[in-house]
């Protein structure tokens, strides 16, 4: 059975917020010419999102879904790691 879990404003203000915040990484994809800085500027949006996971579960008092947003968190920063060092080689 699915319980509805009604959220308070300012928490979906905060949330919109976050929303917004990782757009900017977006537009900065956009404008960058060389690998490296499209390399950190996606672990910059990958921060955010899963900054933005944690803080939906934590608003819904939810647990679970803060736990996935944090192991996002970790796996999405080595992805970029590994990633920045095979672009380093070449």
């Amino acid at each position: 059975m699915i319980t509805f879990i009604p959220m308070q404003t300012p928490d979906v203000l905060i949330l919109f917020a976050m929303i917004l915040a990782s757009l900017i990484s977006i537009a900065g994809v956009a404008r960058c010419k060389t690998m490296p800085e499209r390399i950190a500027i996606a672990t910059s949006f990958g921060s955010k999102i899963a900054m933005f996971i944690i803080a939906y579960g934590v608003f819904r008092s939810d647990w679970m879904i803060g736990s996935i947003g944090a192991i996002i968190l970790i796996s999405g920063d080595a992805g970029m790691v590994i990633l920045s060092f095979t672009e380093l080689q070449d």
